[in-house]
């Protein structure tokens, strides 16, 4: 996993936090099965599609958002 995938899905962890949304509904508004969510927790994110797909849907930039270190 790069260090911008595992960044990236610890901000996202962080961000569901703080909009004290779970996985479940996450998975729900990206249109994906909640291990999905999951995988991309525990493994990180590395596509920039999917990050973008996140983004979007939460409202949120990626390079600001997820991608901070």
């Amino acid at each position: 996993m790069s260090e911008l995938a595992k960044k990236a899905s610890e901000n996202l962890r962080n961000i569901l936090i703080q909009k004290g949304m779970t996985q479940e509904e996450l998975a729900n508004i990206i249109e994906v099965d909640p291990r999905t969510v999951r995988r991309y927790l525990k493994n990180g994110i590395d596509k920039l599609s999917t990050l973008e797909i996140i983004a979007e849907s939460l409202k949120i930039e990626v390079v600001k958002d997820l991608l901070k270190k």
